[in-house]
């Protein structure tokens, strides 16, 4: 499908109007920062280019770009935006696609890659982990939570959360702001994700127990700062994966919440925490959704996969969450 923009009028700024053209507008020869359009525009200039310079698109992942020569050599590039990563092992491809880019835009070459979007990269010979060790010291800063007392349990025992809670009501706002930095956290933090969307459910009108509830998962992060994901070198590079599901355990609509997470080269790649959309009227169909929202993202990182020369042989088994606790 052939790709478009549409025009983008401007009008003219108090002080700098035409004398005589008042009716007049500016149309816009280049996107720019900030506007609505702007992303688009800038992922269409980039896409151009990096095909003009022979890099196929992964066609089940946009932002994914990769070029490879005859010999094996691979340069694979990700795109967030207006920041770049990649990878690959041919150095001269490197240095090859860093001066393509500095000669087209305006960019800056980070080096090795240490942090990014708020994650921490370490890397060393025995693999790479990622954290985000400082973003949590800034978050219990910011919620004045910094001296806490840590416990070992994201949710107490027992508890339960309701959207008719009586009460007393909180500032929305800081509890939105809350809830937000928490969910940014899932990045690299898998065992907060449940809690995390959890108390997402109640940000319309958050009640005092609401809001302790999400303060316990600040107490549970300061225990736990230095823990993050660790990639080893060498690692087992079968795709797993796990899934699980409660039944009607959210008290107010009686839907149940699935759970899935994949694991590639000894650390999850993959996980999500999510509400079923529809009234399970049995255990037997709140699994058999879990296990479909499970497949889906199974079939996606398997032809990710494949197009990254990592080709799964046979299929992938999903475990059942009793397989995971073993």
């Amino acid at each position: 499908m052939e790709q478009s923009t549409k025009n983008v009028y401007l009008e003219q700024l108090p002080g700098y109007v035409f004398q005589g053209s008042e009716h007049q507008v500016y149309k816009l020869k280049k996107a720019l920062y900030g506007l609505k359009q702007a992303p688009r525009a800038w992922y269409i200039k980039l896409e151009s280019h990096l095909a003009a310079n022979e890099f196929m698109k992964y066609p089940h992942e946009h932002t994914l770009f990769m070029k490879t020569k005859e010999k094996g050599e691979i340069l694979i590039v990700c795109v967030y935006v207006d920041d770049l990563i990649y990878n690959g092992n041919d150095m001269p491809m490197f240095q090859e696609f860093k001066t393509m880019m500095m000669k087209e835009f305006a960019m800056t070459d980070l080096r090795k890659m240490r942090y990014f979007l708020g994650i921490e990269v370490l890397q060393g010979c025995n693999g790479i982990f990622v954290g985000k060790k400082k973003y949590i010291k800034n978050m219990l800063n910011k919620f004045d939570m910094s001296n806490c007392n840590p416990v070992k349990s994201l949710i107490v025992p027992g508890s339960m959360l309701l959207k008719e809670d009586k009460g007393v009501k909180v500032d929305t706002t800081l509890f939105k702001q809350l809830v937000g930095g928490l969910m940014y956290l899932t990045a690299t933090r898998p065992d907060i994700a449940y809690s995390v969307s959890l108390i997402s459910r109640f940000m319309e009108e958050p009640k005092k127990s609401h809001f302790l509830a999400a303060k316990r998962i600040l107490r549970y992060l300061q225990g736990t700062q230095n823990l993050g994901i660790f990639y080893k070198v060498g690692g087992n590079e079968e795709l797993i994966a796990y899934t699980d599901s409660d039944y009607a355990g959210d008290l107010d609509d009686r839907k149940s919440t699935s759970g899935y997470a994949f694991l590639l080269g000894g650390g999850v790649i993959s996980w999500v925490s999510k509400k079923q959309p529809v009234v399970s009227l049995s255990t037997t169909k709140e699994e058999f959704i879990a296990v479909a929202l499970c497949a889906c993202q199974c079939v996606w990182l398997r032809r990710i996969l494949k197009h990254l020369s990592h080709c799964q042989e046979g299929a992938t088994v999903v475990k059942p969450s009793f397989a995971w606790k073993k």
